[in-house]
């Protein structure tokens, strides 16, 4: 995937974010205030799962993926589903420790950045399918994804199990969505993600309860 490289100062740090938008396939999210909706085509899921998997392995980088600039849905949606409110996303390692009270400010200074190209290699996303999900029981469990807003941005924070079990879910949407959409037309194909409940806040910290991310077959724009 072909993305930029910025290095920006602010608040005396240096911060390295990586501009990761889907450049190809459409995708949009909006904020629909207890929930966030996204909708995606295979390609723009396929672009996505490699930002997932870019979080995963650099735990010092911001991943930015612009989503805005794709306002419209697709033409099937629903008028309710069509909020004002759409967001960016960021992802980061929680070991960075980024505040997104500072992303307006970082966002600011990008500039046009450098070129990058990332790969991250399929097998990335199948690990999910190997994970104890009984570790999920144990007290000290932190493998699960922190929610915030900040300036019209969601940002999900967590660790590397955090990002590729995730990232395994958004990946299957690019195999499981064409598939199922074209076996059983009009299909609802989708993933949730949902963030972490250990501090007993409902939803955490007056954030959004989950993002639910829907696969768009053969998206017309509205």
């Amino acid at each position: 995937m072909s993305t930029t490289v910025h290095r920006v100062r602010h608040g005396g740090e240096e911060y390295r974010v990586v501009k990761a938008g889907p450049r190809s396939g459409r995708a949009v999210m909006y904020d629909n205030e207890w929930s966030l909706d996204m909708y995606v085509d295979r390609q723009a899921a396929a672009s996505l799962a490699v930002a997932w998997g870019l979080a995963a392995r650099s735990r010092r980088t911001l991943v930015y993926v612009p989503l805005k600039a794709g306002r419209e849905g697709p033409k099937s949606l629903d008028d309710w589903h069509r909020s004002p409110v759409a967001l960016d996303l960021v992802l980061a390692h929680h070991s960075l420790g980024f505040p997104p009270s500072r992303w307006k400010a970082v966002r600011g200074r990008l500039g046009p950045g450098r070129p990058h190209t990332v790969e991250i290699p399929e097998n990335e996303f199948s690990r999910e399918e190997h994970f104890d999900h009984h570790r999920r029981l144990f007290a000290g469990w932190r493998d699960e994804l922190r929610f915030d807003l900040a300036a019209h941005t969601l940002f999900l924070t967590g660790s590397a199990t955090a990002f590729r079990l995730s990232g395994a879910l958004l990946h299957s949407l690019t195999t499981d969505g064409p598939a199922r959409t074209l076996e059983y037309p009009g299909s609802h194909e989708c993933v949730t993600l949902e963030p972490d409940q250990s501090s007993g806040e409902w939803p955490p910290r007056g954030g959004p309860s989950q993002v639910h991310i829907q696969y768009a077959h053969g998206w017309k724009a509205a």
